[in-house]
């Protein structure tokens, strides 16, 4: 379009259609962010239709392409702690709550809520945060895991327990604690947030569901060596579990109890398991990685992958589903294997390699990306070109990388390292490019990215938690907080407005104020 800008201007004010509004919402529901946006400047009435009833399902699909969020933030949550914070928060805070107000009968209330909430942090230029509880235990704690839809908190220890606590009346508290004899070497919610179940070294796996406001056990699965992990289906109908005992469990939920499907042997210890995005195949991991297919209501064994002078110790699908990886822990000739279903027939497979040992390997949220990490102080980055696995970049460091994560648009990618830095690198034109090295005074142990990809929470050992957030289009400091010892984890809540800490014996839940809202009270 060719026209001035006053033309231009003119042209945005005109309501220029008459389609009615059923329709409008069926062809801009096909329009990502972008387009939408461009849509606004148009009419005054698509501009409302638009920010109404389009906007915020657009950027959630853009932001989780794959992801069913099954039970996203409630009308609930958002009556009980969501709207105060909201409020209370700046005047962009308060003008938000009110449209939410009459927005709760919305089918997509949930993502509204999720946009609004990210939109109105990632609008404030500096950002402080309140202390709004503190989960303890007797000894270290080394995991912690929101539920999917953000209303709980787990946190697990080296005490051999796993805590469960609820935010209630801006406060988080313990809700229940589930303990076991020995290590606990897994935590999985299932996708609808109302079952946890633990696996331990004492041989056991336990389930807990979430029943009318409380959390109560509800099976224990017994093995006859240690419990290594624990998964559950996309749809959280069926419950996997690995054992050292050799074997891998198979549970599925009939009438509300939950019945042994199938029992799957290996000639060594199970060490890790894996549900397809769609809950189709299954992947266990041993000696030999197997793959199951579920034809039916029978899982029949697709094909069987041997190593012979190593162990598979990790493997997990793309987003979308069509590749599997696998990674092998034995020397640092082991390369990560990408798998791939052809007609579904048959699984071919590509070999990647670094020069020294593998460590970690991650997807982007699309699946077009690859994302592979060596004890060689290097992150490289692969691209899906054809049916080929490409490499594209590779991130150098001076010391060992310790985390790395990819934005939820899949559009930036960053590593945490011993080096003390942190580098985050943009995909520009479909070419990576460095962006930001952000400088720590401490070994830089954790880092991830808010669910709208607009912050980075970072945390460095001995040192300091830091909450780094987009400002007119560049990377800048919003938040600061001192470590009491060393950090272990460190994440966002679904929400994006919570984030939880760990030091020591300690995780310390906060939520996210406008720095200027703060300094005015």
């Amino acid at each position: 379009m060719n026209e001035s800008s006053e033309e231009g201007a003119s042209f945005a004010y005109k309501d220029i259609t008459i389609l009615p509004d059923e329709l409008l919402v069926k062809i801009f529901s096909n329009l990502d962010p972008g387009d939408l946006t461009h849509r606004q400047l148009v009419s005054r009435r698509w501009q409302r239709i638009i920010d109404d009833l389009m906007l915020a399902p657009a950027f959630h699909r853009r932001c989780h392409p794959t992801e069913r969020r099954t039970n996203p933030l409630t009308v609930e949550r958002y009556h009980s702690s969501i709207r105060g914070w909201l409020a209370g928060f700046s005047n962009l805070g308060r003008e938000l709550a009110e449209r939410l107000d009459k927005s709760l009968q919305h089918k997509h209330f949930s993502e509204i809520l999720f946009f609004s909430t990210a939109k109105v942090i990632a609008k404030a230029k500096a950002l402080t945060c309140q202390h709004t509880g503190t989960i303890s235990h007797s000894n270290s704690v080394c995991n912690t895991s929101f539920s999917p839809d953000g209303g709980y908190l787990m946190t697990v220890s080296f005490d051999n327990t796993v805590k469960i606590s609820k935010l209630v009346a801006g406060q988080w508290q313990e809700e229940a604690t589930i303990g076991h004899s020995y290590a606990v070497n897994a935590v999985r919610f299932s996708s609808d947030g109302k079952r946890l179940v633990t696996a331990s070294s004492d041989h056991t796996a336990k389930l807990w569901r979430l029943f009318n406001g409380q959390w109560q056990q509800e099976t224990i699965i017994e093995h006859s060596g240690w419990v290594n992990d624990v998964c559950f289906s996309p749809d959280g109908q069926r419950l996997v579990t690995a054992s050292s005992d050799r074997t891998a469990k198979l549970l599925r939920l009939v009438d509300g109890q939950w019945q042994e499907e199938t029992i799957i042997g290996h000639p060594s210890r199970v060490n890790d398991i894996c549900f397809s995005p769609d809950g189709r195949y299954l992947v266990t991991a041993s000696n030999a990685a197997e793959i199951w297919e579920l034809v039916g209501d029978q899982w029949q064994e697709r094909v069987s992958m041997w190593w012979c002078s190593s162990t598979v110790v990790r493997a997990c699908f793309s987003p979308d589903g069509n590749y599997l990886a696998m990674a092998a822990a034995a020397h640092p000739a082991a390369p990560l294997t990408i798998c791939k279903l052809v007609d579904g027939e048959r699984w071919q497979s590509t070999a990647i390699e670094h020069s020294g040992l593998l460590t970690r390997a991650s997807f982007s949220p699309d699946g077009n990306h690859l994302l592979t990490v060596s004890a060689d102080q290097t992150a490289k980055i692969w691209e899906l070109v054809g049916n080929q696995w490409q490499q594209k970049a590779t991130i150098e460091h001076s010391g060992l990388v310790n985390d790395v994560c990819f934005s939820p648009d899949a559009s930036h990618l960053v590593t945490a390292s011993d080096d003390r830095t942190v580098k985050i690198w943009k995909l520009v034109n479909g070419k990576w490019e460095e962006s930001n090295v952000i400088m720590h005074s401490g070994f830089v142990s954790k880092v991830s990215f808010s669910p709208d990809g607009n912050h980075l929470l970072i945390s460095s050992q001995g040192s300091t938690n830091k909450i780094w957030g987009v400002v007119n289009g560049r990377w800048k400091e919003k938040v600061t907080i001192a470590n009491a010892g060393l950090v272990r984890n460190t994440s966002f809540s679904p929400d994006g407005h919570h984030f939880v800490t760990v030091s020591d014996c300690n995780a310390t839940v906060w939520v996210l104020i406008s720095k200027e809202i703060a300094d005015s009270c």
